[in-house]
């Protein structure tokens, strides 16, 4: 894992053209695992029979359920306390492989000064957030290479809350669901 490039979510791709390439070959790698995992083809986000779909990662896909005050389909968390705690702490659900190339901080005042992210059997080092992150509008954590996470495997997302309150932290990459039930019609 190299380190994570912080930059405005607006421009990753003016600015970060590797962004493509990492997205492209982390989308191809989670074809081919699922391909094998599951023995059916790509039906993009409209899939047919013995086909998977692609869409965003959902919060559902992780089993947030409506915790923290936030509904199913928010990645908006209440931090009710200062210092370390999970974000996310839960298996990816069965029939859903999720490839995560980062992470967006959308909230006008960050409550976050660093993250610590586990995928599977990957651990990645602590990411401070303070700084840089505080004069941009819209930040983001991109990593040079994307984390494939499969079905029932462990996604973990620490946060460090410097100061306690609502905090929506986005996920950046894509969910391949062997359901269509899965898939949303409208993704965001």
């Amino acid at each position: 894992m190299s380190t994570p490039v912080i930059m405005e979510y607006a421009k990753i791709k003016k600015e970060f053209p590797e962004f493509l390439t990492a997205y492209s070959e982390t989308m191809t790698k989670a074809k081919r695992d699922v391909k094998d995992a599951w023995g059916l083809s790509d039906g993009g986000l409209f899939p047919g029979a013995n086909q998977y779909g692609v869409t965003t990662i959902r919060p559902r896909f992780v089993q947030l359920g409506t915790t923290g005050g936030a509904s199913a389909e928010s990645w908006n968390r209440n931090l009710a306390t200062m210092g370390w705690q999970d974000f996310v702490n839960n298996n990816v659900i069965e029939d859903v492989y999720l490839g995560v190339l980062g992470f967006i901080f959308p909230n006008v005042s960050q409550r976050c000064g660093a993250i610590r992210i586990e995928a599977g059997k990957q651990k990645l080092p602590v990411i401070n957030l303070q700084g840089e992150m505080d004069i941009m509008s819209e930040p983001a954590v991109i990593f040079e290479t994307g984390l494939i996470i499969p079905e029932e495997e462990a996604f973990k997302l620490r946060v460090h809350a410097l100061t306690k309150g609502y905090n929506v932290i986005k996920p950046l990459g894509f969910a391949l669901a062997k359901s269509k039930v899965l898939i949303s019609e409208t993704p965001t």
